[in-house]
């Protein structure tokens, strides 16, 4: 190896070194108002890779299960607002779809500005399976964090959360404690290619211990479990992926090495306007953000007209048609060549909260139609 070609691997190392990702807080993801739409899929194959520099591409995953969270106005009457032993300063209301139920319900966090700390997740989730009453909460009755933003390349903190919890069926109630200790390590740096465009990005490993003890005189326990999971942050979407294995009960720290696991990824954020390209060939329908509590936006594209977009209750009563609301068109960002119609629905006062049908009819003929929620 020559010299001029050593020097040039060196300066090509140097660059890399000083480029390395910062990841700050982004005061615009926790806006009231603001919503993103994440895609779950299970069993995914992906391989994280050695630490250090890297590119994730997650391109290839188009299928899944999505869910859509947006934040809300702090109210004491969300139901076990109380039960926070830190009053949470950010509020996301979720709803989510799978092939057998929907769930919904409250997420409470806090944010100093620092890490963001989950403050637990309240709320009934649908028959699982039909016909069987289920219901679990929990909530935090204290934890420790030790990073703020900025958090860089290299660095490493340790989370520490205790809490309490109920879980039942039909008629039974166990009630249940746990401990949970998190260890993070920015160990890799780099770029996420994701459907809704490319980000610089930091990826965190986090190796979780849950301590679980129950005293039920019938359905007592005391469990140890363990897990890895991958996640890529970066300032514009936060928690933009993670990658999580299997639940380890046997013993020992969890293996990184696994390439099997549950992916969880954004598609959408309202806070900066970027949204997932239509599938080539569709009747695409976009809405952001959803749930929304005073306008909703409504995307039709690529590259479609359509000649009016309708709202139905969930009766299948036409409840406004927006056909002069059109606002734009054009190409919302790098990544949408083709125009995109948008349009803006703000209800007005005599439509109440609820779950509503956007229906878009395209010149054709052809109808698409997608569910949106209205949250007042």
């Amino acid at each position: 190896m020559n010299f001029t070609k050593s020097l040039f691997i060196i300066l090509i190392l140097a660059g890399l070194v000083v480029a390395q990702t910062t990841v700050n807080y982004n005061v615009a993801l926790y806006n009231v108002g603001a919503s993103f739409s994440t895609r779950t899929v299970d069993d995914a194959a992906f391989d994280p890779g050695p630490s250090g520099f890297g590119s994730w591409d997650f391109t290839s995953f188009t299928a899944g299960d999505e869910s859509d969270f947006v934040s809300v106005e702090y109210d004491p009457a969300i139901p076990h607002i109380g039960d926070c032993a830190e009053t949470p300063n950010y509020i996301l209301y979720y709803f989510g779809t799978t092939d057998t139920s929907e769930i919904e319900g409250w997420g409470f966090s806090k944010v100093d500005p620092g890490y963001i700390d989950g403050l637990g997740l309240y709320g009934t989730m649908a028959s699982i399976p039909p016909g069987t009453n289920y219901f679990l909460w929990s909530f935090n009755t204290s934890y420790t964090h030790a990073n703020t933003f900025p958090i860089g390349y290299g660095d490493s903190w340790v989370e520490v959360t205790a809490g309490a919890g109920e879980m039942g069926m039909d008629l039974i109630s166990v009630e249940y404690t746990y401990e949970d200790t998190f260890w993070y390590n920015a160990d890799g740096w780099g770029q996420i290619i994701l459907p809704i465009g490319t980000f610089d990005a930091l990826r965190v490993t986090k190796r979780h211990w849950r301590h679980s003890h129950s005293d039920h005189w019938l359905f007592g326990f005391d469990k140890t479990e363990r897990e890895f999971t991958y996640t890529w942050l970066c300032t514009e979407l936060g928690s933009a992926v993670s990658f999580k294995g299997p639940t380890d009960s046997t013993g020992g720290m969890p293996d990184s090495t696994f390439t099997t696991g549950k992916l969880n990824m954004q598609i959408a954020n309202s806070a900066l306007g970027i949204y997932e390209r239509d599938v080539p060939g569709t009747y695409g329908l976009n809405i952001f953000p959803n749930p929304f509590n005073s306008a909703v936006r409504i995307f039709v594209g690529e590259g479609l007209r359509p000649s009016r977009v309708e709202i139905f209750d969930i009766n299948g009563k036409r409840v406004q048609g927006i056909e002069g609301s059109r606002v734009r068109e054009g190409t919302p960002n790098a990544e949408h060549r083709a125009p995109i119609t948008e349009f803006v629905w703000t209800p007005d006062e005599s439509v109440g909260s609820g779950v509503y049908l956007v229906r878009a009819t395209i010149g054709d003929g052809q109808m698409t139609t997608r569910r949106v929620i209205l949250i007042k």
